[in-house]
């Protein structure tokens, strides 16, 4: 119940104009001998589009960034996201940035609404029949967006508590998803990176699992190897070479897959473990090219992350 008492849940209620419509089999598939089919970017799994939808991306962004504003101190829990109490001006403050933006975002859509339809009937001439008479009115489309969200405190009636293993095995799994997201960029990267910002971009996981934890064993398991990590980041430039680069990745692995994320919550794996065992790794390595490899001339930098 401490999860409860001490969380706030906020209900985003996001409304975007999809700009599609269902296809017609009489008007917008031709079958037959003589038939043809609208190209893709027109007609996706029986939807038209009427609409290009390169001009609805910067509002339909906004629902992602408003998503991002609550899951970076919050989890998502019976259809909104539940925020500390203690975080939730911080969160109200960055969700009315966004609406500020998404209003912003939908004037300058309905500025250019007369002119994204045309060109978009342009662009696609031969199947204008199927797209001029489809689009709304702008006035009936400015009234299909919306940005609210509301604020609640709950209050379970006894015997129907939320499961807490419930509660923390989905924060888990949103550090997991993030952690992916992590790794991906790291091995994109093409260039070294320091210490510093290495570090940095563990910090938001870790405020989250601390924000979130209220006293639960597995989270603050977790958490103890997220700051364990954190420390052991040397303030030098990392590039794929550097033994940190292996530990951050192996970590960052471990935690994006669910089973073996158990093996940090139950004590089989450890940071502690990691860097110990990368270090013999490195001396056995070591020993074992002197005793059979002549010493290079020239040192190969290796690739950069």
């Amino acid at each position: 119940m401490e999860f409860i008492h001490g969380t706030t849940l906020v209900y985003l209620k996001m409304r975007c104009w999809s700009g599609e419509k269902k296809a017609s089999r009489d008007s917008d598939i031709l079958l037959g001998v003589n038939g043809k089919l609208p190209p893709q970017k027109l007609l996706d799994l029986g939807r038209k589009k009427i609409f290009p939808p390169r001009a609805l991306d910067p509002l339909l962004n906004k629902r992602k960034a408003a998503e991002r504003a609550c899951l970076a101190q919050g989890t998502r829990f019976m259809g909104g996201f539940a925020v500390r109490d203690d975080a939730i001006d911080d969160v109200v403050a960055r969700l009315e940035t966004v609406k500020q933006s998404f209003e912003s975002a939908l004037q300058q859509f309905l500025n250019d609404f007369d002119r994204n339809k045309e060109d978009w009937i342009t662009e696609n001439d031969e199947y204008a029949h199927i797209i001029r008479d489809q689009v709304p009115d702008r006035e009936t489309v400015a009234n299909a967006f919306k940005f609210e969200f509301k604020l609640y405190k709950l209050q379970p009636l006894k015997g129907f508590e939320p499961d807490e293993v419930e509660i923390a095995d989905q924060i888990l799994h949103e550090i997991g998803l993030s952690c992916r997201e992590m790794s991906d960029r790291l091995l994109e990267r093409k260039r070294a990176i320091s210490g510093q910002n290495l570090s940095k971009q563990l910090d938001p996981l870790v405020s989250k699992l601390d924000t979130l934890s209220f006293g639960n064993g597995r989270i603050l398991r977790v958490l103890s190897e997220f700051r364990a990590l954190r420390e052991s980041i040397p303030a030098v430039r990392i590039d794929q070479d550097h033994p940190c680069f292996g530990r951050v990745l192996t970590f960052l692995t471990m935690c994006s897959d669910d089973k073996k994320l158990e093996c940090i919550v139950n004590g089989q794996f450890s940071v502690t473990r990691l860097i110990e065992g990368l270090r013999t790794d490195v001396s056995e390595s070591g020993a074992s090219l002197a005793s059979t490899t002549p010493k290079p001339s020239v040192v190969s930098t290796g690739a950069y992350f």
